[in-house]
């Protein structure tokens, strides 16, 4: 047992030496050895930083949340403290810029490859750049690196967000209300010549006669839509595709007034055909179209507008005229 401890004790500088040295190895080498594919930052004579893919990411913005805009954590993405969308035509956002493949992808001999023949060229576009548009060339930040993957995919933008919305809302002309009116007793009236014509929009509901209002959601962005009814434009047209009137109903008087069994002679208070447009007795053709203004914003702050044009809706009225009996 001496003769152990004491065989110990004459290896043990031996023992402490070749520690030393492997200490002294470790610490030497990095955590992570660079590979020649590797790209490494690089900076222009303009001092524009082509980056990394890492490090693209990084920096005072932030993106966070779900990267897909699903589940219960909504992606929320932010530059200089400001909630932006998290797409846009210029790509998707990485938490500095919006990057997107570059379209053309330059020849392999550019020196942004940097040597490599796979991967992608990307280009990263500061949120500044893409709310300038234009040409982009010289706008701070706005660069061109190479990355082995593909960018992210690019979710929709404000304006396609919008469409959805619109679509959502389902707008529509309606159902025609006029005089002469039908009833259970009569389904076909006859109207007179040389009377008011009322016109309204009969099954007054939110997608026929407004306000109305749809929100659409994807890649980490909300827009909220609000459809208002601007006007409704009638035409009155003979058997013979003669239009013999034509009147426009804006704003407030667009959804017209329901016929309340008052006074014919008297006209409608809103919308309608005055007695000096109706002087063409027979089967005619009523025909409305519902024009509206839709108003929209982003929950990046992008706003816009849309016209929408419903399809016609047509239904057929019959004048007559009023004759007198005379007797001897």
């Amino acid at each position: 047992m001496l003769n152990s401890v004491r065989a110990l004790g004459t290896f043990r500088p031996w023992i402490l030496a070749g520690l030393i040295v492997i200490a002294s190895f470790l610490v030497s080498v990095p955590a992570k050895v660079a590979t020649a594919d590797e790209c490494t930052p690089v900076t222009l004579p303009d001092g524009v930083i082509i980056p990394c893919e890492g490090e693209v990411g990084g920096g005072d913005d932030e993106g966070g949340g779900d990267p897909d805009g699903g589940g219960n954590s909504p992606r929320i993405c932010r530059s200089q403290g400001e909630e932006i969308p998290c797409s846009s035509d210029y790509g998707s956002w990485n938490g500095r810029c919006y990057v997107r493949a570059a379209n053309p992808q330059p020849s392999k001999d550019e020196p942004m490859w940097r040597g490599n023949d796979d991967g992608y060229i990307l280009e990263c576009t500061p949120y500044a750049c893409a709310q300038a548009g234009g040409d982009l060339t010289d706008c701070p930040g706005h660069s061109f690196y190479w990355s082995p993957d593909a960018p992210a995919p690019v979710g929709p933008s404000a304006e396609e967000l919008a469409q959805r919305a619109v679509a959502a809302m389902n707008l529509s002309m309606g159902q025609i209300g006029s005089t002469p009116p039908a009833s259970t007793a009569n389904q076909n009236p006859v109207g007179t010549i040389g009377l008011p014509i009322w016109l309204w929009i009969a099954n007054r509901a939110e997608n026929t006669t407004g306000p109305i209002t749809r929100s659409a959601g994807g890649g980490g962005l909300t827009v909220t839509a609000t459809g208002t009814l601007d006007r409704v434009e009638w035409t009155l047209t003979a058997a013979n595709g003669t239009t013999v009137g034509a009147i426009s109903c804006d704003g407030a008087n667009a959804p017209g007034t329901p016929y309340d069994g008052r006074n014919s002679d008297e006209p409608s208070p809103t919308c309608g055909f005055g007695a000096d447009l109706n002087g063409s007795p027979g089967n005619l053709t009523l025909t409305g179209t519902a024009y509206w203004v839709v108003q929209w914003q982003s929950s990046g702050g992008q706003t816009g507008e849309i016209p929408f044009t419903s399809q016609p809706n047509s239904s057929q009225i019959r004048i007559g005229e009023l004759q007198a009996l005379l007797r001897d």
